[in-house]
């Protein structure tokens, strides 16, 4: 599998693929394919796979790529101007990934829900149940904006808004941490958690995120109406 990704704030993943090589993604990613390119749509992991899916707000289907003959091209694209980070799983290891973030993936990496039975991590909101990324093959993760990344030497921690983290590696431990001050807490408009992630790892943070994105067009929206 050779890959290539394109442009600058809005950018798109191409991927060609040899006979015999087989990639997945979530639905909604593709831009174009190649007629030779086989695609089927199915759920890995049965009921209880679809079901975790479902939990975790990630579409409950996957597509599959594969050549069916000669080398093949298949497109993806981005729901956000950002951009697109390929991960080798060998050099990373296990990656935890936020739910919207995962693009796409070959298929020797295996793909599943990371869920909590900590209670208290469901109250800091969006973006607490990720998925997780491991195997031997190439991982793409889509970053609203522009990429912030750091890496977190063992036992140093950043506070982070729930819906700015895109990534990161699975030696990184992340807890909820309520907002400190009530002024803070109702009026900063930040919400009510923030999540600790502390090392050692990476880190990838997205610089926009949608939930913002949508309250500034929203005021426009608001004002073109008036």
């Amino acid at each position: 599998m050779e890959y290539q990704i394109h442009g600058s704030t809005m950018q798109t993943l191409e991927v060609r693929l040899s006979p015999g090589d087989r990639l997945f993604s979530e639905t909604g990613c593709l831009l174009s394919m190649t007629p030779g390119t086989n695609m089927e749509t199915h759920a890995p992991g049965g009921l209880g796979g679809m079901l975790r899916r479902a939990f975790s707000g990630n579409s409950i289907m996957l597509n599959y790529f594969e050549a069916t003959h000669d080398v093949q091209t298949v497109r993806f694209t981005t729901r956000m101007p950002g951009h697109i980070l390929a991960i080798p799983l060998r050099q990373y290891g296990r990656m935890i990934v936020q739910r919207h973030a995962f693009l796409c993936a070959e298929d020797s990496v295996d793909f599943g829900v990371e869920a909590t039975l900590n209670i208290g991590r469901f109250l800091g909101g969006n973006g607490l149940v990720f998925t997780y990324l491991e195997g031997e093959g190439t991982g793409f993760i889509s970053v609203d904006g522009e990429v912030v990344h750091q890496d977190l030497a063992r036992g140093e921690g950043i506070l982070v808004h729930p819906g700015h983290i895109a990534a990161f590696t699975g030696d990184v431990d992340y807890r909820v941490q309520r907002m400190q001050g009530v002024t803070n807490m109702f009026f900063g408009g930040d919400g009510l958690y923030l999540v600790r992630l502390t090392g050692p790892g990476r880190v990838w943070l997205h610089s926009v995120t949608i939930h913002n994105l949508a309250h500034v067009l929203g005021d426009y929206m608001r004002s073109g109406r008036e």
